[in-house]
């Protein structure tokens, strides 16, 4: 079987067509929300991660705030790392890179996965930062050096785990580029164009608490212990993004693809895909490595492959990779239409599902129920669901979780002393309001199966939740270390630093 280059652009506009089905299909998600709170409050860092998804986000919100038309970035850019690889490639095999290009193009988290996240931005500047450095391989020039580590820093500034490509550039020049001075002269340059967008998100992380570093180093990593359960869990991401056959040819082959790589032309993506997989395999026995991780070093492993794979391999490989990816294509498409009744029998997961599938509605029956009063739920995800489709913010009530701690910023509940404030929950735990308000008055509310219990609080008693919530969130997620400088910390400024 010969592709054609006429054959790789029916499948990259077939495939775009898919993503763009499932980007208008695919119900508005908690982690889509929250982002978009960060692009209606514009800031030059967030929470959870710098700011690069939310300046995005605050871009296309100024056309509209259909969730097809912001997640068209995470639509377009697969489809535009998907030609790359074909243009990077064609001068060393055109029926390689016709390939490589074709097999990213149909791997199921470009076609069903389309959803607008940190990693979107981070995957575009990674790829082109990537590519720059690949220039400067060949060109042995200094500008592109500079570019590379500038488009780094955009990649660091969309989220963190930009730093393991940095990591992996280092490696790669003290491993296999000729000695000398010109490659650390390179290096150099790379963290230049880096520094100033790490500086900046010092800067703000300097003025809001350490909230970055407290949750990404502490918060979120109070729990790691070495598990082999873990590691386990990550071999399987690895054999679910690669697919068993290209792991067989890997293995089966492995020294005539040493033998491939050694060529210091082929070499350089291949390195970046397993420099990073690699700190992941060590990582992965203290901590979960989500699928998520791994995206924005994906592409590499495709390029890699276009040096070494022979024909028959790849035809194989493609083959499997049409019906893994159909199979995929079916299921979404089937869980989106047999839902929520799929979901009958699981009651949190229905109720997550209609919360997101049915917030318009849900948001029209809050509105009958209390129009006058401030709205909240205990999960800064279903906030987020319903702050976007009643267009009014929605808090966070209670102490909540490490994760997603936006509205701490957005919301000073000593401001809604005496304020009447609805809060929606999944359990009917009315009793536990009781002592934040002056009164309250408990119902529910059922969507497509689901039943959802409000409590309907007057008079809300800002002291008590200081003292039972407030108190217990600061002492949890904003235990800022000594040796950190702090030049404001806005939950301290508003309610007061814990005893």
């Amino acid at each position: 079987m010969q592709i054609t280059e006429q054959r790789f652009f029916q499948v990259l506009w077939v495939t775009l067509a898919i993503k763009l089905v499932f980007a208008w299909w695919i119900p508005i998600t908690g982690d889509e929300a929250y982002f978009i709170l960060w692009g209606k409050n514009l800031d030059y860092g967030y929470y959870d991660h710098p700011p690069m998804a939310g300046w995005w986000l605050a871009a296309l919100l100024q056309v509209s705030d259909a969730t097809w038309w912001l997640r068209l970035p995470s639509v377009l850019i697969t489809t535009y790392i998907g030609w790359a690889i074909y243009h990077l490639t064609k001068k060393y095999s055109q029926q390689g890179a016709l390939f490589a290009g074709i097999l990213y193009l149909l791997t199921p988290v470009n076609l069903v996965f389309v959803l607008f996240t940190t990693d979107t931005p981070l995957i575009l500047f990674s790829f082109l930062s990537a590519w720059c450095f690949y220039r400067a391989q060949q060109a042995d020039s200094y500008h592109w050096y500079l570019f590379s580590g500038v488009l780094l820093g955009l990649a660091f500034f969309s989220k963190f785990f930009a730093g393991l490509l940095g990591i992996a550039y280092f490696l790669y020049l003290v491993l296999f580029v000729r000695r000398g001075t010109r490659p650390y002269i390179g290096l150099l340059l790379i963290i230049a164009g880096t520094l100033p967008f790490i500086a900046l998100n010092l800067l703000w992380n300097y003025n809001h608490c350490w909230d970055n570093y407290l949750f990404n180093l502490y918060n979120r990593t109070s729990d790691s212990v070495f598990s082999l359960s873990t590691f386990v869990k990550y071999l399987v991401v690895l054999v679910y993004l690669l697919t068993p056959p290209v792991i067989y040819y890997l293995i089966r082959d492995h020294r005539a693809i040493l033998r491939t790589l050694k060529d210091t032309s082929k070499q350089v993506f291949a390195a970046l895909f397993l420099i990073p997989i690699g700190l992941f395999f060590i990582l992965s026995f203290w901590k979960v490595i989500g699928l998520h991780w791994v995206l924005s070093f994906y592409p590499f492993l495709f390029i890699g492959l276009s040096h070494v794979f022979s024909h028959k391999q790849w035809r194989r490989s493609l083959y499997f990779m049409l019906g893994y990816s159909l199979i995929h294509v079916l299921a979404f498409a089937y869980i989106l239409v047999a839902s929520p009744g799929l979901l009958k029998d699981r009651e949190d997961l229905l109720k997550s599902y209609v919360i997101s599938a049915y917030s318009t509605e849900l948001a029209g029956q809050l509105s009958k129920i209390a129009p006058d009063y401030y709205w909240a739920t205990g999960s800064y995800g279903d906030s987020s669901v319903l702050s976007y489709a009643a267009r009014r913010p929605v808090l966070q009530f209670g102490k909540g979780s490490h994760h997603a701690r936006q509205d701490d910023m957005l919301t000073d509940y000593k401001e809604l002393d005496g304020k009447n404030i609805l809060v929606l929950n999944y359990a009917d735990n009315k009793n536990r309001y009781h002592r934040y308000f002056s009164a309250t008055e408990a119902g529910s509310i059922t969507i497509a199966g689901a039943t959802y219990y409000y409590v309907k609080g007057k008079g809300f008693n800002y002291q008590t939740y200081r003292e039972e919530v407030l108190e217990k969130v600061m002492r949890s997620y904003y235990q800022i270390p000594d040796f950190l400088p702090t030049g404001s910390c806005y939950m301290f400024d508003k309610y007061g630093k814990p005893e």
